[in-house]
């Protein structure tokens, strides 16, 4: 591993994504966005989990892999909670024009509303949906560790509101993603 001056491991080089990233595979590839977030093609569907590209409020350690511009089509963005290294308003809003739809927790879902004019669908935890032939599961997640500080009482930070994805794909894959 790579350090960099100021002691912190650094990753790799990033892998810039293309157009051939979201045709279909026929089968399941996972490709990281950096961070906590993932794009993940299915057979075509094209799922992004807490894409972060743009609109970060500090600076990265990495080159993000593609920008919203660059985003030819999304199935569904997939957003765990309210933390802005999960949910980038500015993400969001620049992929509304190719994104057909937002899943997270009720909560999220309305500040996607508030936030962005976004019709997010809320979901509690242990919901399922389909997207196409994808099954997601909404799990727990606990990361409401923002309670114990007053700073942070901007927000709802209740259990219900942080998530994980379980996403059983056609090709009997299965991809776990939890925060």
């Amino acid at each position: 591993m790579k350090m960099n001056e100021k002691g912190q491991m650094v990753a790799p080089a990033t892998c810039r994504m293309t157009a051939e990233d979201f045709e279909n595979k026929g089968g399941t590839s996972v490709y990281w966005l950096g961070g906590g977030g993932a794009m993940i093609n299915s057979q075509g569907t094209i799922i992004m989990i807490d894409p972060v590209l743009e609109g970060f409020d500090m600076p990265l350690l990495i080159d993000i892999p593609i920008l919203p511009q660059e985003v030819l089509k999304v199935d569904a963005v997939l957003v765990s909670h309210s933390d802005s290294d999960h949910y980038s308003r500015a993400t969001c809003k620049n992929l509304k024009s190719v994104c057909n739809a937002y899943h997270t927790t009720f909560y999220v879902a309305s500040l996607m509303k508030e936030e962005c004019d976004i019709d997010g669908n809320g979901h509690d935890i242990a919901d399922h949906f389909q997207l196409g032939e994808i099954d997601i599961e909404l799990t727990p997640a606990d990361h409401a560790w923002q309670r114990l500080y007053e700073s942070y009482n901007y927000r709802v930070w209740e259990d219900r509101e942080c998530c994980g994805f379980y996403l059983r794909t056609r090709d009997a894959n299965l991809v776990c993603w939890r925060f």
